[in-house]
């Protein structure tokens, strides 16, 4: 009976594949580009076969071309993979061995710059450039990002990242615009439009924002974990994102690892669906992660086998199945047939999806030109990388400044200690990101080399990484000329490497120490964080701390460097050390940037766009808090220190001063009425610096339990000593509104706090207005 049911199948799916594979294609209408693109994607869509539909539904990888090359097999939709132009040529070139031609999306991980190619420009990552909070900015990266993709022969990037971080231990925050939902709506719009935004079809590169929902609140900050989030968290601070990215038109989208209050975002019809699609309007396509369609199966185990798992992902919602390691081919395509041939999954379903897929390939110009010239592909051109050091200017966080030993006065340390296992490797470029040539990578110690000349001696201690390669010396010896060869092959922090480094600091006046994390793509298992690298802890791994108290005690001034995608923060270090740098992953200029701050070429202007906690007992601390958290608190059965993080949201100290003054607005507003609010921000200082400031509103009393506040403005500007500038900001009405009981979004009348400051804890005006009732 089970053979039968089966052959009768396969006949089935034989039937509906075959009518039409060897009529040939009428192209007068979807290769006219005059028309219009919904008519140009009906009228080859009417001409596709069941398997051609599947085919485009499916992704395979370049590095598995010879095993497809074998089969034979050519219709595809996309492919997934780095490679220079002249070989995503000749891939392109398989495309055209299919009956109706149509050219193959070809996708890579180029999260903030082409950084998994080398030699290409590598940007600041996304946690890097929201400490910029420059919208600008961010725009500029991502167009010009789409130039180097693009020439390439990619049209497609899997960037950018929306996740909503709210645990600092999740390892991929540093693909991330932090915690705020706000600023990463804010963020998400201008990257698209740099990506998308060119008038030229040939010019742009589909986005894909990821992941569709709640990784950055997964429970223990572990990658593929579950998500316990209430619908009402789900829109008020996890969706924001996702429909500013609706609505700057972005292409497609990524579902999540994890599951969300139990059900996998891959096999959620509410959310894909319904929410995502129906709701919000969203007109691309969804591609599953890697893996994510068998992960229902695998961890999730809400599907007895793969079958199962493909009908509940494309019954979802799901438009097209990621290549998986293997062979790919047989994971989604051969299911899905039998799955329409039993009418479990329907035909409308499947043309729903080929039609998203195609219009994305219209748009992007593939069907009149799926090539490059590959003798005229972009690598990291000199306004691209002068774009980047400006980048890894503005990202730099200075958190802490006692006594203002910083700027380094050169007149007073002559001779300067540089060490610290982040001190001359790349782990500046952070995750997403292969090793570059040298010559494009300038390191902490080569920054500080060339912006130091002729001011101060630069002495350097290799101390070793945060977590070693294996070294080809076995002998077990104290030997000083083993020991430095161990180290130079890419041995850990040890006895020796701290050893030389009080040594040659009892013989400066100065140290500074790069610490942090690890994350470069090709030392997978000796990474701290980024994908699939979470930890337990938000402290300095390994023997760090060790280093830095080592060399603190030999008595000179101490300057502490922190390179990491995620908050880190050493509670000795904040405490005892008088200068503390967050550089996060500043990209291949962040060695020449983060010197030209210590030595006052430039002026630090970024702040945190994520609460720092003071250790992972503090973890969730995001700012946007309910008052109920701090209610008790930690005061009874610690100390009400306790409650505060180490450094707050929008923290980010400058070597000049900023003074606020002038609020000034309308108390009431009716229904509907945009706030307008505007004040003065005057620069008292001495130095030319920019700044940032943040208005935040919160509601005082509503019919559900509200955050202490949310951002709704900022504005970098800069400023000359002495020099005043007003801003005013718009605040929509609709920004105002809540989810009330009823799960209804609504913006209630009544009294409402303003703030005005820097950060978070650093607020400098403070006025209410008030809503009144429509009646």
């Amino acid at each position: 009976m089970i053979l039968t049911k089966n052959i009768i199948t396969t006949l089935l799916a034989v039937i509906l594949t075959s009518c039409c594979t060897n009529k040939q294609a009428d192209t007068s209408v979807y290769l006219d580009p005059s028309r219009p693109t919904e008519e140009r994607v009906e009228a080859l869509l009417s001409q596709m076969t069941l398997e051609e539909k599947i085919g485009q539904m499916d992704m395979v990888a370049i590095w598995d071309k010879e095993k497809i090359l074998e089969q034979g097999k050519f219709d595809y939709g996309a492919w997934i993979g780095e490679a220079r132009s002249e070989e995503i040529n000749k891939i392109q070139e398989y495309s055209e061995k299919t009956r109706l031609k149509i050219p193959y999306l070809i996708g890579v991980d180029a999260a903030h710059g082409y950084g998994v190619l080398p030699g290409k420009t590598v940007f600041p990552t996304a946690i890097s450039m929201a400490a910029t909070f420059n919208r600008n900015l961010v725009r500029d990266i991502y167009a010009a990002s789409a130039q180097e993709i693009r020439s390439t022969g990619n049209q497609w990037t899997f960037a950018p990242c929306i996740d909503i971080v709210q645990d600092a231990r999740w390892g991929r925050t540093g693909e991330t615009y932090g915690e705020d939902p706000y600023l990463a709506s804010e963020l998400v719009k201008n990257a698209i439009h740099g990506l998308q935004g060119n008038k030229d079809p040939q010019k742009k590169v589909a986005a894909c924002m990821k992941h569709l929902l709640g990784g950055g609140a997964s429970i223990g900050g572990c990658n593929h974990a579950s998500a316990e989030l209430s619908e009402r968290a789900i829109r008020s601070y996890f969706l924001p994102p996702f429909q500013a990215a609706i609505e700057a038109e972005g292409m497609t989208i990524m579902p999540g690892h994890n599951d969300v209050a139990s059900i996998p975002a891959h096999a959620s019809k509410w959310l894909l669906t319904d929410v995502v699609k129906n709701e919000l309007g969203f007109n691309g396509f969804y591609i599953s992660d890697m893996g994510d369609v068998e992960n229902l199966r695998r961890i999730h185990h809400t599907a007895f086998c793969q079958k199962e798992a493909v009908k509940q992902a494309f019954n979802a919602g799901l438009d097209m199945h990621m290549y998986y390691s293997g062979d790919s081919t047989t994971l989604m395509r051969k299911w899905l047939e039998e799955l329409v041939a039993e009418k479990e999954v329907s035909i409308s379903r499947i043309n729903d999806a080929v039609r998203r897929i195609l219009r994305v390939k219209f748009e992007l110009g593939l069907f009149e030109n799926r090539y490059v010239d590959a003798g005229s592909e972009i690598n990291a051109p000199e306004a691209h990388r002068q774009l980047a050091l400006e980048a890894a200017r503005e990202n730099i966080v200075l958190l802490k400044n006692e006594n203002n030993i910083l700027p380094i006065d050169a007149r007073q340390y002559r001779r300067i200690l540089v060490t610290g296992p982040n001190a001359h490797n790349q782990a500046l470029l952070g995750d997403w990101s292969n090793l570059q040539p040298e010559e494009n990578v300038i390191t902490i110690l080569e920054g500080i080399q060339k912006v130091a000349e002729n001011q101060a001696e630069i002495v350097y201690s290799n101390s070793g990484r945060i977590r070693g390669k294996a070294s080809n010396e076995k002998i077990e010896t104290t030997d000083p000329v083993t020991q430095a060869k161990i180290l130079q092959e890419g041995g850990e922090i040890s006895d020796y490497s701290i050893a030389d480094a009080v040594k040659k600091a009892k013989t400066c006046d100065l140290a500074i120490i790069a610490v942090g994390g690890y994350a470069l793509r090709p030392d997978w298992g000796l990474r701290t964080y980024g994908e699939s690298a979470d930890r337990p802890s938000i402290d300095f791994f390994g023997r760090q701390e060790e280093l830095i108290r080592a060399i603190q005690k030999t008595g000179i001034p101490v300057i502490v460097v922190i390179v990491n995608g995620k908050p880190l923060n050493n509670e000795w270090t904040t405490q005892h050390i008088p200068g503390i740098i967050d550089v996060w992953e500043p990209g291949m200029y962040g060695g020449q940037a983060l010197a030209e701050i210590l030595f006052e070429k430039v002026n630090p202007s970024g702040k945190l766009p994520i609460t720092i906690p003071q250790h992972a007992g503090q973890v969730p601390i995001y700012y946007y808090q309910k008052d109920t958290r701090y209610t008790t608190g930690y005061g009874l059965g610690s100390s009400r220190k306790d409650d505060l993080p180490a450094f707050c949201f929008g923290h980010g100290l400058s070597y000049t001063q900023f003074e606020y003054s002038n609020l000034e607005m309308d108390t009431i507003y009716a229904p509907g009425q945009d706030l307008r609010i505007s004040f003065k921000v005057k620069n008292t200082g001495t130095r030319a610096g920019k700044e940032t400031p943040l208005l935040f509103v919160s509601d005082v009393v509503s019919s559900v339990v509200t955050p202490r506040a949310l951002l709704k403005g900022f504005e970098k500007i800069s400023l000359n000593p002495n020099e005043e500038k007003r801003l005013e900001f718009i605040i929509p009405y609709k920004s105002l509104g809540l989810w009330n009981t009823d799960m209804k979004y609504t913006v209630e009348p009544g009294e409402f706090d303003i703030k005005v400051g820097r950060s978070f804890d650093d607020i400098r005006l403070k006025g209410k207005i008030r809503i009144i009732n429509k009646n």
